[in-house]
């Protein structure tokens, strides 16, 4: 299931709920207060179901990474929805501030009686909490955001999200109109507080991926470059992972888990290898204080990014940079078995010989892989990879080949808009590795 059908799932099935609740109790007159008092309950109503989204991607359920295509596709769900949800849940504040300028345009009438609710005793503690709740989203949002805010301190804020959404289910619960609770909208507003609850408590007592946390000990510290770093880890209990996926590494525990690809094929052994790039403050203090013998916390593995999930049209592999991680243990697993890969360019990019410390491993792996060429392209000798160049990689009336990206977001971007316009359809052949924690 594409992540955009989840979410415009979410979104049909409370606009669905709210005019089956409108159509069941349609108001006597229709007027601009009937519709602002609609528009508050469909706003509210919509963004409450789409939190409680946010809160169950936040727990990274296994069953919903396979159909969303990886965990990196739902973290880039989970992103835009707290947007989306914050935005309605200002648009749902607003309108009722903006009570006191519509008197000044529009006469009031009188209201019919509201329906007496057994929770009205708490109506006025839920709207105050409900305010406070919007303020902190939309600062929460802002952080998120601001791409300079260090990573560390975001990471201990974002944990405010499962304190947030209990106090909207407060807030949700109370002021849900009291005829709602037989009715679609109410059954919504149910499950959501169900389903957004549970995960709130999984989050806040520590419980997230419990079940694929494995406690681990570094054996080996490489400095493959200035930058780079290749540690390897020896891995407790029940440890598999197939080429091309990544698991969360947590050196210590105040900074938290990280997501790193896993740079090698599963040997059955337990052994996990990890080459990490200097990118952050995080990243760098790790090229000196990471050390044999120290314990560490694995979790995982995570990620669909798999070649195999292609037809068997040609492929084309871009690894740039770090990215290039992830086809290594392809193609370190394809060293058994190396008829099995499928016709592929592989390009390996990087700025000089300096700053491409993999060209070698790749050079002996592929020399053993006859279907897979490489390319390695230096970016200060050569012309930086264009669309272009891999268009001429299909010959004229052959099928496009599919493109498996892993690298900077803006030279995917690059890659993918300019494909798109030689009429490739990137939405269904250009496959992308876009891991982004924020």
């Amino acid at each position: 299931m594409p992540i955009q059908r989840l979410l415009t799932l979410v979104l049909v099935v409370s606009m669905l709920a709210w005019t089956t609740a409108f159509w069941m109790q349609p108001p006597a007159t229709l007027n601009v207060w009937v519709w602002r008092d609609q528009l508050i309950l469909l706003t509210g109503l919509t963004a409450y179901a789409v939190m409680a989204l946010i809160m169950l991607l936040s727990v990274r359920p296994m069953w919903l990474e396979r159909r969303l295509g990886g965990l990196d596709k739902m973290y880039r769900l989970h992103k835009w929805c707290g947007i989306l949800a914050t935005g309605l849940a200002a648009a749902h504040y607003l309108i009722k501030l903006g009570k006191p300028l519509l008197l000044a345009f529009v006469d009031p009438v009188p209201k019919t009686p509201r329906a007496a609710a057994m929770l009205d005793v708490f109506r006025g503690s839920a709207k105050d909490v409900g305010e406070w709740a919007i303020w902190i989203l939309v600062a929460m949002v802002l952080l998120t955001l601001w791409r300079r805010f260090p990573y560390h301190v975001w990471r201990q804020v974002h944990r405010i999200a499962a304190v947030i959404f209990l106090v909207a289910a407060f807030h949700g619960v109370v002021l849900t109109p009291a005829a709602w609770w037989g009715q679609p909208a109410g059954w919504l507003v149910g499950i959501a507080t169900g389903v957004g609850m549970v995960c709130a408590l999984m989050a806040l007592t520590g419980r997230v991926g419990q079940a694929r946390r494995h406690r681990a000990t570094v054996l080996d510290v490489q400095h493959l470059s200035d930058d780079i770093l290749r540690v390897t880890c020896r891995v407790e209990g029940d440890w598999h992972h197939r080429a091309g996926q990544f698991a969360f590494l947590t050196t210590d525990r105040r900074e938290g888990a990280h997501p790193f690809t896993v740079s090698g094929a599963d040997d059955g052994t337990g052994r996990v290898q990890f080459s990490i790039k200097a990118l952050g403050d995080y990243t760098r203090r790790l090229q000196t204080s990471l050390a044999a013998g120290q314990p560490v916390t694995v979790e995982g593995p995570y990620g669909c990014f798999d070649y195999r999930r292609g037809d068997d049209r040609p492929q084309i592999w871009v690894g740039a940079g770090i990215g290039v991680t992830p086809f290594i243990s392809w193609l370190e697993a394809l060293q058994a078995a190396p008829d099995s890969a499928p016709q592929t360019t592989l390009y390996y990019c990087a700025r000089n010989a300096a700053d491409a410390p993999f060209a070698d491993r790749l050079r002996a792996l592929c020399a053993r892989v006859p279907k897979v060429t490489l390319n390695v392209r230096y970016s200060d000798e050569q012309r930086p990879l264009s669309a272009a160049e891999l268009a001429r990689e299909r010959p004229d009336g052959a099928p496009w080949p599919s493109v498996w990206f892993c690298g900077p977001t803006g030279f995917a971007d690059a890659l993918k808009d300019g494909l798109h316009r030689r009429g490739m359809p990137v939405r269904q052949l250009f496959h992308q590795e876009a891991f982004q924690m924020r």
